[in-house]
């Protein structure tokens, strides 16, 4: 079979973790010979995925803005397929699902694969088209809200463009005054409130304080609703410590320099495969104030099934974190082990190319065996649901 050509639907245009692997995946499988066409709704503001993704040669169609209504959405949607020649749509979260399925997925005209690479399951996706989940944890939630079709290809890491050494640490720690003898923690997230990541960058800021080591400093690097909240923070811990302990620069086109200038990587998800990929030791970041380093031992096959993620019991506390890091900190050798085993065990399970081949797969086997009208009309009245209100589904389902 030729190359396919299919249409992917970004769930937005910030740099987050579904959104860079959606492009990669999208620039890996190009390479290959397949013809991808990347499409997102428009946002206010910047949009640091469009220079992204013509920076890797990909075309990405942007429509509107945030407040465009979906009906506008989709109709921009079906004629970008039609143009385009799409055999399938690859969404990606649950708002690009919906468009799909009601655009060009619309009677089962072309087969809808959804990626959700989130850490909890969400209702009011389709459940008779394949489902790809990243964290092996939620694969029986998956099927017990209903998923007729579920699989598991875990999130990706380019093992290539994040690697130690590709990028120039040094200059990122001389722009932010960060001394050759300090010690770096960093950490590099979108700062949003509902995802529960900004609540790791408060814990680590306060563990900062605790720690009231001269040598430490601490960069949370990201952009989004928090951002504000945590520089107050910052502001509160540098005041008490009486000096710049804790940065918060703010949002970078390419964050890889601060992963490549620290010397701890803390956080969840993606941000904490691309820390163990620059060869960093990781202390992952989770729900109720979990914090663990992931290390050789009983907890990777746990981190690696949630992706880089925990729960805790709400038992965390800065002075727990902060125990946790005084060891890593005054041991370089322990730090350097950590992140040699920690690159060699990420190029192993989550490289790029692996997980590119696994959809690849599974891009012939929809349009190979497409799921036609039957299943479209199967989760109509299930999306309906979620879509519109009762009397307007009431009248799309004839009754």
């Amino acid at each position: 079979m030729s190359g396919l050509r299919v249409l992917v639907h970004l769930n937005n245009l910030a740099l987050g973790g579904a959104q860079l692997n959606a492009v990669d995946i999208a620039r890996t499988l190009r390479d290959r010979g397949h013809h991808p066409v990347l499409f997102a709704q428009g946002v206010d503001g910047p949009a640091p995925l469009v220079e992204l993704a013509a920076g890797h040669g990909l075309e990405l169609v942007v429509e509107g803005g945030p407040d465009t209504p979906a009906r506008a959405v989709r109709q921009r949607l079906n004629r970008v397929a039609e143009q385009h020649g799409s055999q399938l749509l690859h969404a990606w979260e649950v708002r690009a699902a919906r468009n799909s399925f009601f655009g060009p997925g619309r009677l089962g005209r072309l087969p809808v694969i959804t990626t959700f690479y989130g850490i909890r399951m969400l209702r009011g996706l389709p459940r008779h088209q394949p489902l790809v989940l990243g964290l092996g944890a939620l694969m029986g939630d998956g099927r017990a809200f209903g998923h007729r079709d579920v699989r598991l290809i875990e999130p990706p890491v380019n093992t290539v463009t994040d690697a130690p050494g590709v990028v120039d640490g040094a200059a990122f720690r001389r722009e932010h005054g960060i001394g050759e003898r300090e010690l770096l923690l960093a950490i590099v997230t979108r700062l949003v409130p509902d995802l529960e990541k900004d609540a790791g960058a408060l814990l680590t800021i306060e563990a900062v304080r605790r720690l009231a080591d001269p040598r430490v400093r601490l960069a949370v690097v990201g952009a989004g609703p928090s951002l504000e909240r945590l520089r107050a923070a910052a502001a509160a811990t540098n005041t008490a410590l009486g000096r710049q302990a804790v940065l918060v620069p703010g949002q970078l086109a390419d964050p890889r320099p601060a992963y490549q200038a620290a010397d701890v990587v803390l956080g969840m998800g993606g941000s904490a495969l691309r820390g163990l990929a620059f060869g960093k030791p990781v202390v992952v970041h989770g729900a109720a104030g979990y914090t663990a380093l992931h290390e050789p031992g009983p907890l990777v096959e746990p981190h690696a099934s949630r992706c880089m993620y925990g729960f805790g019991d709400g038992s965390g506390s800065p002075e727990r974190l902060a125990g946790q890091l005084r060891p890593l900190l005054d041991d370089p050798a322990r730090r350097a082990g950590l992140g040699d085993w920690g690159r060699d065990w990420v190029v192993g399970r989550f490289s790029l190319e692996s997980v590119a081949t696994a959809f690849e797969e599974l891009y012939r086997e929809v349009v190979t065996t497409p799921p036609g009208r039957a299943s479209w009309l199967r989760d109509l009245e299930q999306m309906s649901r979620f879509e519109y209100s009762k009397p307007t589904a009431a009248r799309l389902l004839g009754r």
